[in-house]
């Protein structure tokens, strides 16, 4: 185990070179996934320890947050009513997934819920678990889509988008670079914000804190960018995260409903089409950056999609934390409204019907 875990991140790192150099989008994050996903495939990946995890969740937060200066920020609150609009619509959205699954899977309402609400993996998966869903297969469910997601968006972001993508490198080098010394108090604030968001029991803390730091930072200390190379490293981290979880075990356990979430993140993405159509017109944005500002994956992967890219960042950053701060905010009131219409059964969970073994709760 322990050659294991160089392994994997010697693995993430070479294949996020092997995706820049075939000038693939996000070469470090989805080059890493899909390293660490046929290791873990072969039972070879180490799991990511947590202070990776953190590291990568702060590192993209603080590059994110430092676009948000005093001048963005005012650009922000024109179009706030659309991000807000856009954040119920998708909460909305997470009730008709959440009854597709019940109905193809046969699993109880909160597993079922909580799988299908457009939010972050580990928070829905805890919420679920608290509830006495199956926080195992609700974080499976996550990984499945937001995978997909990572995996289809930047693509269909380049051809989406009028200037195409003609940069030599996804690294998203920037001509204005923070020194050494602002690089190292930005990344203490981050820390700083990231502990405090915990305590204060925020959703995602480790991206909404340093975002935060980020944005202060920018409008009362110093704009710049993130040096490179810790942007880097919490690429290949956010891809281990995600790619580590592709076990043969866990597909195994559940074919019915890592099928299922398959379809539904389709049919999640075609809606997300609808709302980039909304968010182009009303909020003003480009059609590539209200793509991704709509897309169902998660706030640091879709919004690193928009930096590396060069989109509208803090635009797709705002739409996907609103969204994240209503489905968290709504979520218990979402599911009594769903069990309360008949929309969602509370059923006991049903192993041979998602082709599983029994499982017994502890």
């Amino acid at each position: 185990m322990s050659l294991m875990l160089p392994i994997s991140f010697v693995a993430g790192f070479l294949g996020g070179l092997s995706f820049d150099a075939l000038g693939i989008p996000l070469p470090y994050l989805l080059g890493s996934l899909c390293a660490c996903a046929l290791l873990s495939l072969k039972g070879w990946c180490a799991p990511l320890p947590k202070p990776g995890l953190r590291l990568g969740q702060l590192t993209i937060g603080l590059a994110l947050g430092l676009y948000f200066t005093a001048h963005v920020l005012d650009a922000l609150a024109n179009i706030m009513g659309w991000v807000i609009v856009s954040g119920a619509l998708s909460a909305l959205l997470s009730l008709a997934g959440a009854a597709f699954i019940q109905r193809r899977t046969g699993l109880d309402a909160n597993t079922c819920f909580f799988a299908t609400v457009i939010g972050g993996a580990s928070d829905m998966a805890n919420q679920a678990a608290e509830a006495g869903g199956r926080g195992d297969l609700v974080a499976l469910a996550h990984t499945i889509r937001v995978s997909l997601v990572v995996s289809i968006a930047p693509f269909l972001a380049l051809w989406f988008s009028d200037l195409g993508y003609t940069t030599p490198s996804a690294l998203g080098f920037e001509s204005h670079k923070l020194n050494l010394l602002m690089n190292g108090l930005l990344v203490l604030a981050g820390l700083i914000s990231a502990f405090a968001s915990q305590q204060l029991r925020l959703p995602n803390p480790w991206v909404l804190g340093p975002i935060l730091a980020g944005g202060l930072f920018a409008v009362y200390v110093q704009e710049g960018q993130l040096d490179t190379l810790l942007l880097i490293v919490g690429q290949v981290f956010l891809g281990w995260n995600l790619g580590q979880r592709f076990s043969a075990k866990a597909i195994k356990d559940a074919p019915v409903l890592s099928l299922n979430v398959v379809v539904l993140t389709f049919c999640y993405g075609l809606a997300g089409l609808a709302m980039a159509l909304l968010a182009q017109w009303g909020a003003g944005l480009n059609w590539a950056s209200a793509f991704v500002a709509t897309t169902p994956g998660g706030i640091a992967e879709m919004a690193l999609t928009a930096k590396l890219l060069g989109l509208n960042s803090p635009a797709v950053t705002a739409f996907h934390v609103v969204r994240l701060v209503i489905v968290v905010a709504t979520s218990h009131y979402l599911i009594r409204l769903c069990l309360q219409r008949g929309w969602l059964i509370p059923t006991p969970y049903n192993p041979e019907k998602n082709g599983e073994q029994p499982h017994t709760q502890p």
